[in-house]
């Protein structure tokens, strides 16, 4: 996951109070189990959960308060593990409390504790535990695909410019794994005569439009955004996209622009899963500065020497 993004959502986590927390959470269960595995619970007189993950038979509870309060945490903590002891556990033996906020060590103790709290009671238990903004964030980046983290990202309110730069970022790792790499170094700063380059690829009644659209993503600064999240990868790497792309391009039939628009439509398909202007837009940009780069199309004369 891009920093950025990781960032982001990790300070509108922690933002979320009381129940706005605790829907998140039950949200957070839905996205990940969906419909079939996570059963909420009612937003009040919920006994002490959020609601219960199916397959794991896991009671998920939550504590979204405005600051720490020793005794105001232990209380809840308390109070939601009772429930748990009396209500829950006798079927579904594992609970998990998330916290809106990072652990500190006495929670931590308090954490410990209630393990033995359950063993004194003679309630068998399996896994106990309370997990803060960081353990959150770790479950979203591991366990959830990146469909599933662009979904808490959207639930959340994200800029969607971010979740986009970080889908990027992920079809661009897809497209490089896999592919061999070849040793060519490829010159990001080569002056190009683009004027050229588009009437070497497109048909008289299309170079308008690709000179209007080149413009567009120059002079709104989409394509130095591409080169800013490809210049975070390896040369090896971007060897690799190189020959990714280039292959995918030459698979396609017909004239340069149905090809590009035609591998624009399967990037999207196969990496947005959804029909978004947005997405289409920088997958688009992707491959412009991949013909801009010399990456795919007929090549001038100064590209080729």
């Amino acid at each position: 996951m891009d920093k950025a993004l990781k960032a982001n959502i990790k300070e509108l986590i922690k933002s979320k109070r009381g129940f706005e927390f605790e829907n998140f959470i039950s949200e957070l269960n839905l996205i990940q189990h969906g419909s079939d595995g996570f059963q909420p619970t009612r937003e009040r007189k919920d006994d002490g959960a959020e609601g219960l993950i199916l397959s794991s038979k896991t009671i998920i509870a939550a504590y979204g308060p405005d600051a720490f309060d020793e005794k105001k945490f232990k209380k809840k903590v308390d109070d939601d593990f009772d429930d748990f002891l009396k209500k829950w556990a006798d079927k579904n033996p594992n609970w998990i409390m998330h916290y809106n906020n990072s652990l500190a060590p006495i929670q931590l103790k308090i954490a410990d504790n209630l393990k033995t709290l359950a063993t004194a009671q003679n309630i068998q238990t399996n896994h106990i535990s309370i997990k803060g903004i960081d353990q959150i964030m770790h479950m979203i980046e591991t366990e959830f695909s990146a469909l599933q983290q662009r979904s808490v990202a959207k639930l959340l309110g994200v800029p969607k410019e971010l979740i986009v730069f970080d889908h990027v970022r992920n079809i661009i790792d897809d497209l490089i794994q896999g592919t061999t790499i070849d040793k060519e170094v490829i010159n990001y700063k080569l002056e190009v005569n683009i004027e050229e380059k588009i009437e070497l690829n497109y048909t008289h009644e299309d170079m308008e439009l690709a000179f209007e659209e080149y413009e567009e993503l120059n002079t709104q600064g989409t394509l130095k955004k591409i080169w800013s999240i490809l210049s975070t990868f390896q040369t090896e790497e971007i060897n690799s996209l190189k020959l990714r792309i280039k292959r995918d391009f030459n698979n396609e039939n017909g004239t340069f622009k149905y090809k590009l628009e035609s591998l624009t439509n399967r990037y999207l398909h196969k990496y947005a899963n959804e029909e978004d202007d947005y997405f289409h837009y920088y997958i688009r940009s992707l491959l412009v500065y991949c013909f801009e780069q010399c990456m795919i199309g007929k090549k001038t004369k100064n590209e080729s020497n």
